[in-house]
């Protein structure tokens, strides 16, 4: 066998492995991503769309079955904004009713 035939033979593995490898970080990094993300329009007011990322964020740590102290720190917060949402519900409703 030729050089060029070894030198392919052991490229193409390492290519596929290098490529699974990257997948693997970056899938690992989408709910860090998300988290930030809700961080971000929490900070900005926006706490529909940050209960949105929250939550695809904890679904994306329950599918990958990673940190637990994580996924419990996102549900804490899921929580609060839940609790922060309804209040700013009723007391737009409530403000409404008086004016």
């Amino acid at each position: 066998m030729s050089p060029l035939l070894y030198l392919l033979l052991f490229i193409i593995p390492l290519l596929s492995g290098i490529s699974v490898i990257l997948y693997v970080l970056y899938k690992k990094n989408s709910h860090t991503e998300l988290y930030s993300e809700g961080l971000r329009n929490e900070n900005n007011g926006c706490y529909t769309t940050a209960l949105h990322n929250y939550e695809d964020a904890l679904s994306e740590i329950r599918k990958l079955k990673l940190n637990n102290k994580f996924g419990a720190k996102i549900a804490q917060r899921i929580k609060i904004l839940r609790t922060t949402i309804d209040y700013e519900r009723n007391f737009q409703r409530s403000n409404g009713n008086n004016a």
